[in-house]
């Protein structure tokens, strides 16, 4: 018989345990925070992940990538302001 990881390569063995530890953070922020802070962060870090890849690989951003970012950012921002409303 053949178990559970039977034609798993090192690489695809990463890529599940990655994709369960990556579950696991999700569901640590959602205990500690709430949602609209989980979507901050996963947008934060769409857009790390592209300032990354442009800087080590050479992708180039284009402007709705750039546009992105700052509404991003802009939104974060307002997101953490304590103003009285």
């Amino acid at each position: 018989e053949k178990g559970l990881w039977a034609g798993f390569d090192r690489a695809s063995c990463l890529a599940v345990c990655s994709s369960a530890l990556g579950g696991l953070i999700v569901s640590a922020v959602l205990k500690y925070a709430d949602s609209v802070l989980k979507g901050y962060a996963t947008a934060a870090s769409v857009i790390f992940t592209g300032l990354l890849s442009a800087a080590l690989f050479g992708t180039e951003l284009d402007g709705n990538f750039l546009v992105a970012a700052v509404i991003v950012t802009c939104s974060i921002v307002v997101y953490n302001t304590k103003a009285a409303i």
